[in-house]
């Protein structure tokens, strides 16, 4: 039973990671990208902890027993044409059940730990959709 549930998670750790992928590509391609309206969020100062990146995933890896399953560029303002300023990875430990969120700042190279969360629930039906419109997508392009 155990090896099964380590199987299904490691399927969904792959479909995460594809998922994210594909979404990236896909609003990569967009020539308008959506914001929240202006009075949406506001900027507060938080305490968020961070330090020097190499040393933030070595004791993501050695620690917390996680890996990195899916990152993405952060762009200014959410614009796609922009450089990236920053990384958000999350990294996620079948070992233990827990997952951490990342962002890494490229201009002085520290992570910080957006968040952390134990017992992780993921949506199955709505990775597999992900997946499965890649592969249809995938199989458009090359014919």
């Amino acid at each position: 039973m155990k090896q099964i549930i380590k199987n299904i998670t490691g399927i969904l750790s792959v479909l995460l990671f594809l998922g994210i992928v594909y979404a990236v590509l896909n609003t990569a391609q967009s020539t308008e990208h959506p914001v929240f309206p202006p009075d949406a969020m506001k900027q507060v100062m938080s305490p968020i902890f961070c330090g020097e990146a190499e040393t933030v995933y070595g004791h993501a890896t050695n620690t917390f027993k996680q890996k990195p399953i899916a990152w993405a560029n952060v762009t200014s303002n959410g614009d796609p044409s922009t450089p990236p300023i920053a990384w958000v990875s999350f990294w996620y430990s079948e070992k233990t059940d827990s997952g951490s969120m990342f962002l890494t700042v490229l201009q002085n190279g520290e992570t910080c730990l957006m968040g952390y969360g134990m017992k992780w629930e993921f949506d199955i039906d709505a990775l597999l959709d992900i997946v499965n419109e890649s592969f249809v997508e995938d199989n458009e392009s090359t014919q």
